[in-house]
């Protein structure tokens, strides 16, 4: 039976910490984002139609790691919230904040970000620097 290298353990071991971290900092991140109706997928979604508007519901879709059906259920609800509105054009229907939405995303963007990034205080500047580089490369 094959049996991993001490290379590959090491890797593994590495990609068991970011899980980890992950999951850690999206449970902190929904406890945190309750108070604004909120969990870490709808603030996600939110961001992401702010920097993106007016975008379609397929773009949007590819910019989270959602299913379509995950994607068009929350749609549905920030529609029914009034923080989003929906308007066609030709066969495309385009996605944006409302001022309600904008709102919304406003009250808690700052202090959401600080919370995350509060998640690295126990790191120093050349450790931010060097994870921030490491992780891009990752992402390529």
């Amino acid at each position: 039976m094959e049996k991993l290298s001490l290379s590959e353990k090491v890797k593994l071991s590495c990609w068991m910490s970011i899980l980890q971290f992950v999951q850690k900092s999206n449970i902190q991140s929904n406890e945190f984002l309750k108070q604004y109706d909120l969990n870490v997928s709808k603030f996600d979604m939110l961001h992401r139609i702010q920097e993106n508007q007016p975008i379609t519901q397929k773009e949007l879709g590819e910019k989270l790691l959602l299913s379509k059906g995950g994607v068009s259920q929350m749609i549905k609800q920030f529609e029914a919230d009034g923080w989003i509105t929906r308007q066609q054009e030709w066969k495309e229907k385009y996605i944006s904040l409302t001022d309600i939405g904008q709102e919304q995303l406003d009250t808690c963007f700052l202090k959401q970000s600080k919370q995350q990034a509060s998640a690295f205080d126990n790191l120093t500047k050349q450790e931010v620097l060097q994870l921030a580089k490491i992780s891009k490369k990752l992402m390529n």
